[in-house]
């Protein structure tokens, strides 16, 4: 006696939105970064989004000497389909270096908040987000009300 027994396929498979972006201030406060951000959907409207980049700052009093290189971490949370609000926090840690001494010179540390609307299909294309993004500058023990614009490309799903 043979019984063969089947049981169901697993159609469980995450999948995740990747998307390259160039922010103007935002989480670099007031400079320029260039960002990886990974999308995971979670249900229809849900998604989690975990962010990270590199960024430039210019001293525009003495913009051959000195400049800022900002490296920005965040977390979000998304609603919606393809327009969403997104609430999220991160880290950024601002290091100064001058070019003229050829070394570093000291790092800020900031925690930037981000309360703002996030446009982003599920099937690829065009990706912008606009934001209040106020932080809490730790070095000086203040916070900030600042924004931020990016826009960018998000890659389709397989």
């Amino acid at each position: 006696m043979n019984n063969d027994c089947f049981a169901q396929d697993n159609t469980f498979e995450i999948k995740g939105l990747h998307t390259i972006y160039a922010e103007i201030y935002g989480n670099a406060f007031e400079g320029y970064t260039i960002g990886y951000d990974y999308a995971l959907k979670l249900h229809e409207k849900h998604k989690l989004s975990f962010n990270c980049g590199f960024g430039y700052v210019p001293d525009l009093d003495n913009f051959f000497n000195f400049f800022d290189f900002p490296i920005v971490t965040e977390i979000s949370y998304l609603y919606g389909k393809k327009h969403h609000l997104e609430l999220g926090v991160g880290v950024t840690c601002n290091a100064d270096f001058w070019s003229s001494k050829g070394g570093f010179y000291r790092a800020d540390w900031f925690t930037p908040f981000r309360i703002g609307y996030r446009f982003q299909k599920d099937d690829g294309d065009l990706f912008f987000k606009a934001a209040a993004t106020p932080f809490i500058w730790w070095n000086l023990s203040s916070f900030m009300p600042w924004f931020g614009v990016a826009v960018g490309y998000t890659f389709k799903s397989r």
